[in-house]
């Protein structure tokens, strides 16, 4: 019994020890598979065969050094449009994806106000226009009279002079022709004074009644402004209709005095000067008529806030109108005050030529004497104030180059304005696509704010980030082969630009590539462009002697007759040369044939070297 337990224990150690030979072995020849090696008894060789390998030294050369920097596909010209006022967006043209032209509209801001500034604008010149007609005519007006006075002045001296030599020497009988011409000049002279005095007469009570006019406009402004601001009441409304009707009536007063006057401008009877100024009045009242019953129709529809600008902007016009129908009532004074006082001229020079006359045919007396002296005299006196009131000329002179200056200033407000209301009309600085659209009506701009960003997509560079280290070696004009991942291409650009200043972040420099025409190339894609940096020394043995398994390499070293593995670490490939960064030093023999048949610690024979 006990004999048969041994023999048990025994077979069963003696199977224990059989399994381990055979685990021992199986686990070799996995190994050997996982390493691509084959059992000799797969080779066909012996286990005392030995393989014939061919080797190389391992050396070191100089290669071509290349370093890639990724960036960003851009357009070469990109436009972020802005606008250079506030205000709120009415409209957007254009969506993203569209292409556009030069100069047409992309977003629209609202206007409103600068329409109204505009207008404000326009009605400065449009007064300042009127003034400076006005003391034109006023200048002109003055230096006429002022030259008439001169030469009436001269005239009476030369009267005076001649009556005191009459006076003083006798008449013949040319010279009693002469007092007779003399006085029917003189009094045709003082019937031209009356009628001129009757015209100043017609003219001023029509300057006044253009005054009531724009009174009565102003007032209706007013009130309808007031009506607008406030809303409408029956009495309002009775007032806009009395309005109406007066604004009728002076439209049918100021049509019967252009249908007076017409024949008679016609005739030349009148100045142009004054039928223009009837024609103005004619004008002035269609247009009051015209105000009245727009006024009304308001009243009935409602008013909307531009209406409400309009309003206010007729309020400052009217004011306009009635300042220049107060200074026409002013002129018209004035110019009805000195044909009044031409007039009393006329009518005195007429009496001197009477009585000169007399003296002619009478002969001289001693007291008559002394009074063509005292004549002579005060005509001296009168010539000599005609001529400083000329000096009035200039006061009216520099009165019209400042309104001439005003005017120009005017002028440059509304070329501002207008300016100012081109900036709410947004339009493409170029033709090209719509990249991104970052407003939507209602929104609102200010300056500086990108609304729309356009591109040209006719040419793309690459943006690329050098670090420091590695700018001296980039040049201007300098060909560099650009890959595009997402079109599965790969270019060759041209650098064209170097930004000249670091990112004091990254410490890295841009570098712009100038790329050709690639088919589907588009803003905003990924791309690598790799630069030749010079060149370096590395330890190179042929690709062929790399064996990989997973993600190790290697190669087999031989050391007299005998290969073993070495794990590396490859670098750059360069004509079928491969880097070997770590493991192996100059001189060493790697083989380059066979290596999936050796392993490590396998005899060998070299058979070229």
């Amino acid at each position: 019994m006990r004999r048969t337990a041994l023999g048990l224990i025994g077979l069963v150690a003696l199977s224990l020890f059989a399994i381990a030979v055979g685990y021992r072995e199986a686990l070799k020849r996995d190994f050997a598979f996982a390493s691509g090696e084959k059992p000799p008894s797969e080779l066909g060789l012996s286990e005392e065969a030995v393989p014939q390998v061919e080797v190389v030294k391992v050396r070191a050369i100089e290669v071509p050094e290349h370093q890639t920097f990724v960036g960003t596909i851009n357009a070469s010209l990109t436009a972020d449009v802005s606008s250079k006022i506030m205000g709120k967006v009415v409209a957007v043209y254009v969506r993203e994806g569209d292409r556009v032209k030069a100069g047409q509209v992309l977003v629209q801001l609202d206007n409103s106000d600068l329409l109204a500034q505009v207008r404000q604008a326009q009605a400065a010149v449009e007064a300042t226009k009127a003034a400076l007609s006005q003391a034109l005519i006023a200048l002109n007006i003055q230096r006429t009279q002022s030259q008439t006075r001169i030469e009436q002045a001269r005239s009476e001296l030369n009267q005076a002079l001649e009556q005191l030599s009459l006076v003083r020497e006798g008449a013949r009988r040319q010279e009693k022709a002469q007092a007779d011409e003399a006085v029917r000049q003189a009094y045709a002279a003082y019937e031209r004074a009356k009628e001129a005095v009757k015209m100043a007469e017609v003219e001023l009570q029509q300057a006044r009644e253009g005054v009531k006019q724009a009174e009565a406009a102003l007032e209706a402004a007013r009130q309808q402004l007031s009506m607008m601001q406030e809303g409408f009441r029956k009495q309002q409304k009775a007032q806009a209709e009395a309005a109406l009707r007066q604004a009728e009536a002076n439209l049918k007063v100021a049509q019967a005095t252009y249908d007076r006057f017409k024949p008679l401008a016609e005739q030349g009877v009148i100045t142009k000067q004054k039928f223009d100024e009837i024609v103005l009045q004619l004008e002035s009242a269609k247009a009051q008529y015209e105000a009245a019953k727009a006024q009304m129709s308001l009243m009935q529809e409602g008013f909307r806030p531009q209406e409400i600008r309009q309003a206010e902007e007729n309020v400052k016009q009217a004011e306009v109108a009635l300042r220049i129908a107060k200074e026409r009532v002013k002129l018209a004074e004035t110019a009805y005050r000195e044909r009044v006082a031409a007039l009393k001229q006329a009518e005195a020079s007429l009496r001197a030529t009477e009585q000169q006359r007399e003296i002619v045919y009478e002969g001289a007396r001693q007291q008559e004497i002394r009074q063509a002296e005292e004549r002579v005299k005060q005509a001296r006196e009168g010539l000599k104030m005609a001529l400083a009131a000329a000096k009035e000329v200039d006061i009216k002179a520099e009165q019209v180059r400042l309104l001439q200056a005003q005017l120009r200033q005017a002028y440059a407000a509304l070329e501002t304005a207008q300016v100012q209301l081109s900036y709410a009309t947004i339009k493409a600085p170029f033709s090209g696509i719509v990249a991104k659209r970052h407003v939507d009506p209602g929104d609102m701009a200010s300056p500086g704010m990108p609304l729309v960003t356009v591109i040209d997509p006719s040419s793309f560079r690459l943006d690329v980030t050098v670090p420091e280290s590695h700018i001296k070696s980039v040049r201007l004009g300098e060909k560099v082969s650009v890959a595009i991942d997402a079109l599965n291409k790969t270019v060759d650009g041209r650098i064209y630009e170097i930004v000249p200043s670091a990112d004091p972040t990254s410490r890295t420099f841009i570098v712009k590539i100038r790329l050709p025409q690639v088919k589907s190339l588009m803003a905003g894609l990924f791309g690598r462009a790799t630069f030749s940096t010079g060149k370096s020394k590395g330890l190179f043995v042929p690709g062929r002697a790399i064996w990989r398994e997973g993600s190790l390499e290697g190669v087999f070293v031989v050391e007299k007759d005998t290969a073993f593995k070495r794990i590396v670490t490859t670098g750059r490939k360069a004509g079928g040369l491969v880097e070997v960064l770590t493991g192996l030093k100059e001189g060493e023999l790697v083989v380059v044939n066979g290596t999936g048949k050796l392993r490590d610690g396998t005899k060998v024979r070299v058979v070229k070297h």
